[in-house]
């Protein structure tokens, strides 16, 4: 009965994306700490990723196309936005990392008169070409490679670009989260650009929704003390947070409305 649950639960997986555990507990018709053991068991498994009230599915190391990312947990990356850009200041100058959580910061900065950003996002250098919005701010896109799922450059052109610039702030993203091993990328063809950001950069913020921590991807790009901060939402299981927090990581949580 157990395994068959365990199995169901999977299979509801793979239908949603999503679970929470009152909604699995109603499905099953079990206690909701018998619901936690459950997932629990098939995180240290590997075949899911547990968060503050629920689990989704574990994501391959090669990430899902960009259309697909930017309309998954809106409301997470919405909040990590909101936060990150707090740490902005008129006069700037910022490097956005490409990636759906990053690109959620752009309506949080048309609040600013005055920005210089470089970014490898090509969503992200569209809008903030929008004159009426951001007629003020001085925008460079990196060229490079395209990447037609990601809508990104990348390569040895975005990296030499980058690498010729100095500026106040980067925010960066990644496809994992590990306390052991740090922020990970799907390719090791992101890792050049992503280490040539954080060296350009005096400060580096990573954001990242809860659904990233706790597994591993392919091509490690820093660790996770090279960060100044690290944004996530408080969808992170508590027992995971507190894991960061006591190898001294700079973790800030925040509220999803």
């Amino acid at each position: 009965m157990v395994i068959t649950r365990r199995h169901e639960i999977l299979k509801t997986l793979e239908l949603k994306q999503e679970v929470t555990i009152p909604e699995l507990a109603e499905q099953f018709n079990v206690s909701h700490m018998t619901i936690r053991r459950d997932l629990d068991l098939l995180q240290s498994e590997g075949k899911i990723q547990r968060f503050h009230g629920g689990a989704v599915k574990v994501k391959r190391f090669m990430g899902a196309k960009y259309d697909q990312r930017a309309n998954e947990r809106k409301a997470e990356k919405a909040a990590i936005a909101k936060e990150a850009a707090k740490r902005v200041q008129d006069g700037m100058s910022l490097i956005l990392d490409a990636g759906t959580t990053v690109a959620a910061m752009v309506d949080e900065l048309e609040k600013f008169r005055e920005l210089k950003i470089i970014t490898r996002d090509l969503h992200t250098a569209l809008l903030l070409s929008n004159e009426d919005r951001f007629g003020s701010f001085d925008v460079y896109c990196a060229g490079g490679r395209i990447s037609k799922w990601a809508y990104s450059t990348d390569g040895i052109y975005a990296e030499k670009m980058i690498g010729s610039m100095t500026v106040d702030l980067a925010f960066l993203t990644c496809e994992a989260v590990s306390h052991a091993k740090g922020a990970m990328a799907w390719s090791p063809v992101l890792v050049g650009a992503r280490q040539t950001t954080m060296s350009a950069a005096g400060r580096n913020v990573l954001l990242a929704d809860s659904t990233k921590f706790g597994y591993n991807s392919l091509a490690i790009f820093a660790g996770l003390d090279e960060f100044d901060e690290i944004i996530t939402d408080a969808r992170l299981d508590e027992d995971e947070a507190d894991v960061y927090r006591k190898a001294g990581y700079p973790l800030t949580i925040v509220p999803v409305e």
